[in-house]
């Protein structure tokens, strides 16, 4: 916690559900902390804690980079140890009301509509993301603000056109799909892959060209879209791939962030995951801080982001997640956090 400056790490059990669960609150200045629930398998408590600690850590940056008046935090859940899912999540909002709205969160990986329904029972301090007709789905809220951004990328690339576009997208869920739909209706040629054939089988019907999952990071193609886990950008796969776009969607894209060096090396543009994903949080701390449901042009700002982060890494010669970093630190420490 030191090391990496948090200010809380809460660990949450309850054996009659089998919840086992760690909330990492990194800062709290300003007030309040946002981030989202990942509920996942995990090896061991202390796989779960480290995951917990850097996601945190990162949603510090994120809101920095996205000027979001607030911090970062993060709720991990072992996936493996819960026997009543209902029963997990409702104590788990129990123990998020109890920090009397410290720590705002939402969904993240793993965590579904049921799981959002469970917890609006125990907790007013969630984001109602595509539940009460208010805010849109955070998985269209992250999509609409990853599309500002690699659209920014791709003028700056200057030999790519939007309507022209090869686009691969790895991991077919809320966000992958959506991000599908927006391609085809710009007239670009998507590729798609998912483990869940249901998934698959929907993305085929909006017009995807559906591969295997051990397929889709070789394609042919100019924009690759992780969406699903993180770590599938590493040092075996990166050889494969033929994309000049790495579009960073899924939480810690990259297996470690030095591989954002190798693809540099490679001509390859990474978008970090950390600046191009912040749709949903961008409109769940909107609507905290003013009760409105929708905010376009905040959204849109990813792109400004994305065109910082690309000069900065351009103009001083490093790898555009070290460029993020450091736009992302210039805010913390001009705001104090």
């Amino acid at each position: 916690m030191a090391h990496e400056g948090h200010q809380q790490v809460l660990a949450v059990q309850d054996s009659a559900s089998g919840l086992r669960a760690w909330i990492a609150i990194h800062n709290l200045d300003p007030k309040p902390a946002f981030g989202g629930i990942r509920i996942l398998d995990y090896r061991s408590e202390r796989d779960a804690l480290f995951d917990a600690l850097r996601l945190s850590r990162i949603m510090t940056y994120k809101c920095a980079l996205a000027e979001i008046n607030g911090s970062g935090a993060k709720t991990v859940v072992i996936a493996n140890s819960i026997h009543d899912r209902t029963a997990a999540i409702r104590a788990l909002g129990r123990r998020i009301e109890g920090l009397d709205g410290i720590y705002q969160t939402g969904p993240d990986a793993g965590f579904t509509s049921d799981d959002q329904v469970a917890l609006m029972q125990e907790t007013q301090y969630v984001a109602h993301f595509g539940v009460d007709g208010g805010l849109q789905s955070a998985g269209d809220a992250t999509a609409e603000g990853a599309m500002h951004g690699i659209s920014q990328a791709i003028k700056m690339t200057g030999d790519l056109q939007a309507g022209e576009l090869t686009v691969a997208i790895q991991g077919l869920g809320a966000v992958g799909l959506s991000l599908a739909k927006r391609f085809i209706a710009d007239g670009g040629n998507v590729i798609g892959a998912d483990s869940n054939p249901e998934k698959a089988e929907a993305a085929a019907q909006l017009g995807v060209k559906v591969v295997r999952p051990k397929q889709i990071l070789s394609v042919d193609c100019d924009v690759l879209i992780p969406c699903a886990v993180g770590g599938t950008i590493h040092d075996v796969s990166i050889p494969q791939i033929k994309a000049k776009i790495i579009a960073g969607v899924a939480n810690n894209t990259l297996g470690h962030s030095s591989q954002a060096q190798h693809l540099k090396d490679n001509n390859i543009l990474f978008l970090p995951d950390f600046a191009l994903n912040a749709g949903a949080l961008i409109e769940g701390s909107h609507h905290f801080h003013t009760g409105e449901h929708s905010c376009p042009q905040k959204i849109a700002g990813i792109a400004t982001t994305i065109e910082n982060i690309i000069l900065r890494s351009e103009n001083d010669m490093i790898s555009t997640v070290e460029a993020a970093y450091q736009l992302a630190a210039d805010k913390v420490e001009t705001t104090g956090r």
